[in-house]
């Protein structure tokens, strides 16, 4: 039976198109899978980038961190030195306060150590009498050191008591808050007129130097209209500046 080779050998239209489809189907699948390798590609290399830069800036972060804790450390410990520096300059260890003590003119010959002679009654009985001599005692102002005894946060704000130390070698340290003194209201500021401080309570009153004190003491005597020559114990001697 005869048939045409060519018939069956050479491809039909449809096969071509066929071919063609198939053939454009592979083209476009290989580009978009092209495409799309680059665009991982590119992916992957910024990935990389950010992952470089984020570990640069993770190592950034990790110091500007270390810096700002080392500012904030030193931020703290300022503001300490500070407040501590505003304490010790307002609440020093000793203030100085107006009190009284009484004191003599000068002692005669005649009476013995508490100014006191010996006189015979009528009945012939011996009895100790004041002399003339102690009847110059005066009520003379004189400086007290106080010191510091307690000092508290209250709320954020610092406060200190103060009582009085008394004459070096005289009194001990005690605790008796009767006596003690507020320091934030008695503070006496320098060039304060001493008429204003009349009108408080010498045990509310703090100067910030015996000199200040002494001199308020003076003002004091000098309006009291106290003897000059009120400068001795009771036993005739002086008293010394430091024993004041």
């Amino acid at each position: 039976m005869w048939y045409d080779e060519d018939f069956y050998s050479e491809p039909s239209e449809f096969d071509m198109q066929i071919e063609e489809f198939k053939e454009s189907l592979s083209k476009s699948v290989k580009k978009e899978y092209l495409e799309e390798m680059e665009k991982l590609r590119k992916e992957n290399q910024a990935l990389r980038e950010v992952k470089k830069n984020f570990e640069q800036i993770k190592r950034e972060y990790e110091n500007k961190k270390h810096k700002l804790e080392i500012a904030v450390r030193d931020a703290e410990n300022k503001a300490k030195r500070m407040r501590a520096e505003e304490i010790m300059e307002n609440y020093k260890v000793f203030f100085w306060r107006q009190s009284f003590e009484y004191k003599y003119g000068p002692k005669c010959d005649k009476c013995d150590k508490n100014r006191q002679i010996e006189v015979s009654l009528p009945s012939g009985r011996k009895v100790n009498d004041d002399c003339e001599c102690r009847k110059t005692q005066a009520k003379v102002a004189v400086p007290e050191r106080m010191v510091r005894y307690e000092l508290a946060d209250r709320q954020g704000k610092i406060v200190a008591w103060y009582k009085s130390c008394g004459k070096e070698g005289e009194r001990y340290y005690c605790i008796d808050y009767a006596s003690t003194v507020y320091a934030d209201s008695a503070i006496v500021e320098p060039g304060t007129s001493f008429d204003a401080l009349l009108k408080k309570e010498s045990r509310e009153i703090l100067f910030q130097s015996r000199e200040e004190c002494m001199a308020y003491c003076e003002y004091l005597n000098e309006i009291n209209q106290v003897p000059y020559d009120a400068v001795y114990k009771c036993n005739g001697e002086r008293y010394t500046e430091k024993e004041e």
